[in-house]
């Protein structure tokens, strides 16, 4: 996660960190992740609203992990947590995903920016109609597979073709 160590400015004008964006990016994936390996959904739903917090957080996490700041500073944020976090800025991944992972396609993590698509939904997707990828994904629309699919709708399933039309 080199060079991501940088703030920007979003559309309401708050400093935001791409670093802090990653690490929320890798806590929804590991959500994803958890829930399909049917981990307690009531434990999951903790990284998403920390993926959250994280995104919004006005200072860098990785700032925060080198000065040994991170669980004092972003509620939620324990010990365990805070492993995942310095984890995923020393490698790249975590051994909680490589924990909870199993079989599952490291490729369904395309499947976690898609707005409208939540972990229930991407889990239903790989076990019903074995859509792992971005390219699986395009492939099921593409035969039909997806209208009448519980919990897309016409307008996520609008959603899912422009976000594929734009990053496939």
């Amino acid at each position: 996660m080199s060079n991501i160590n940088e703030s920007y400015t979003d559309e309401k004008g708050r400093t935001r960190w791409h670093v802090n964006d990653e690490i929320a990016l890798r806590l929804m994936e590991l959500h994803t992740f958890l829930i399909m390996a049917d981990y307690p959904e009531d434990h999951a739903s903790r990284y998403p609203r920390l993926a959250h917090s994280i995104s919004r957080f006005p200072e860098s996490v990785a700032d925060l992990v080198e000065q040994d700041r991170l669980i004092e500073e972003i509620g939620g944020v324990g010990d365990i947590v805070a492993t995942i976090i310095t984890q995923y800025l020393e490698t790249g991944t975590c051994s909680k995903i490589d924990e909870y992972a199993g079989d599952i396609p490291q490729t369904v993590t395309e499947l976690v920016p898609i707005p409208g698509l939540g972990a229930k939904t991407i889990k239903r997707l790989y076990e019903d109609i074995e859509i792992d990828s971005l390219a699986s994904l395009r492939t099921a629309i593409d035969e039909g597979k997806l209208k009448g699919f519980k919990g897309i709708g016409k307008k996520t399933l609008e959603k899912i073709e422009e976000y594929l039309n734009e990053n496939l």
